[in-house]
Parts: structure tokens; C-alpha cells; sequence
């Protein structure tokens, strides 16, 4: 068993700041290579086009209030405070923060802590 305090989570976690979103990196794939967990919150009226070739990503809302937009299906679902969303490998998709928007994102297989979007919107 391992157990992380706040201190340890702070002093070891990786903070990306972008000027649409920061992610705090807490478990990343030096720590496991299972998955990886960040802390996100997308700017309010941030629109990211996202469609990762590499990774399966689950995102559990905490707060705020956006939309995901599926290219594959063309539908839009709301996000608000605990909802859960799910996007799977090469599915492409688009991000809109209304208001701050904060989600625990749960990444498998584990990203690097500080990987970036490139210019596809993947890792």
C-alpha cells in the first residue's frame, strides 16, 4: 500500500499552465504505468480540440459548467458537477468551458507529467 499526503501530492506533483487550462499532475507514469491522474481546470470560454491517439482518457466533473462536442456521433452533452465522461482512443472531440471548469482526469495507459497538447490536440 502507498498512501500520499497533500504535502507529498504538492511537493511532488507537476503543475502545466497553459492559456486555456492548468493541470496539476499528480500521479504520472514515473510514479505508474497503469494510469496517470490530473487535476484540471479548463478557462472560462476555452475551446479545446482534443483527439488523443495514444491514451484513453475518463474525466469526472467537480465543478463548472461546458460542453463536449463527439465528431464521431455529433452530439453535444452537457457538463456540469458530477458527471462522468469517457473518450476513447483516436475519438475526436471538442471542449467548451462556459464557466471554470474543474475534472479529475484519469489517463490509461499513464502520460509523462510534462507532456503538452501537440498540434492534433493528443499526447
Amino acid at each position: 500500500m502507498n498512501v500520499m499526503t497533500p504535502s507529498e501530492i504538492k511537493n511532488n506533483c507537476i503543475v502545466l499552465k497553459t492559456k486555456s487550462f492548468k493541470s496539476t499532475r499528480i500521479i504520472t507514469n514515473e510514479y505508474n504505468s497503469l494510469l496517470s491522474i490530473h487535476d484540471t481546470t479548463i478557462h472560462k470560454d476555452e475551446v479545446l480540440e482534443l483527439c488523443y491517439r495514444n491514451n484513453e482518457e475518463y474525466v469526472y466533473i467537480i465543478e463548472g459548467e461546458g460542453e463536449i462536442y463527439d465528431y464521431n456521433t455529433q452530439e453535444h452533452y452537457k457538463l456540469e458537477p458530477n458527471t462522468i465522461y469517457h473518450v476513447r482512443k483516436n475519438d475526436k472531440h471538442r471542449l467548451k468551458a462556459i464557466t471554470n471548469i474543474r475534472g479529475i482526469c484519469i489517463f490509461t495507459p499513464a502520460c509523462r507529467g510534462d507532456i503538452e497538447h501537440d498540434e492534433y490536440g493528443s499526447y
